[in-house]
């Protein structure tokens, strides 16, 4: 039984995951380290900046500033706002819905009010927002979905999560949820379907017009 949906937010309610990258890519050219936009999407994307940073550390061998976060918040805000988009057929998908969805994200909850207001999808949540600064640990782990299921008063196994990152499928799916893939903002989805799947991801569907078919066909 579904009784709670829970949207991730980069990737599957806001295109933002290539500003992200870019960003990445800019910021960390600012301080010797090079890393394509290709290279930052395939090893980074649905991880918190914070685990991509201490990864980098460990790769380049010194210590990366620490003002390294708050300077990403700020250059992506600026890439937000000159060109931030909702994901196509996402608002459509929400209108139908019969149920108050929330959002579990990896990113800031912050960046993410910013992103449902450049986008006016804020009021299909009404704040019922879980980030990862709320948990001990982002996604891979569990947590950030345990959470989101607790606010919403229903255990994880009544919940159905949409995300579209290894990382994230891997965190619903550890949390007991069950996961539809999206891959309509990978550059190879259909790789990347697969990839999702074997995470656990039950379906996949490459744009939001095929989303409310796999919700009922799971329901």
């Amino acid at each position: 039984m579904i009784r709670h949906i829970i949207f991730d937010c980069d990737g599957v309610l806001v295109d933002s995951e290539p500003l992200s990258m870019r960003a990445d890519v800019e910021l960390l050219a600012r301080h010797g380290v090079t890393i394509t936009a290709e290279e930052a999407h395939r090893r980074f994307v649905g991880l918190t900046f914070e685990a991509m940073q201490a990864r980098l550390e460990q790769e380049i061998g010194r210590r990366l500033p620490a003002t390294l976060r708050a300077e990403k918040d700020q250059l992506l805000l600026e890439l937000y706002q000159h060109h931030l988009r909702e994901v196509p057929g996402v608002r459509a998908v929400l209108e139908g819905l019969a149920g108050a969805p929330s959002i579990a994200s990896n990113s800031p909850r912050d960046r993410v009010v910013v992103a449902l207001a450049l986008t006016g999808l804020q009021d299909f949540f009404g704040g019922r927002i879980t980030s990862y600064e709320e948990v001990a640990q982002g996604k891979p782990a569990p947590d950030i979905y345990l959470r989101a299921a607790e606010k919403a008063g229903v255990g994880p196994r009544d919940c159905l999560v949409i995300e579209d990152s290894v990382t994230g499928v891997t965190a619903a799916f550890r949390a007991g949820c069950k996961v539809i893939g999206f891959t309509g903002t990978h550059p190879d989805g259909g790789h990347h379907a697969g990839a999702l799947r074997a995470a656990g991801a039950r379906r996949t569907c490459a744009t939001m017009a095929e989303l409310p078919g796999l919700l009922a066909s799971l329901a």
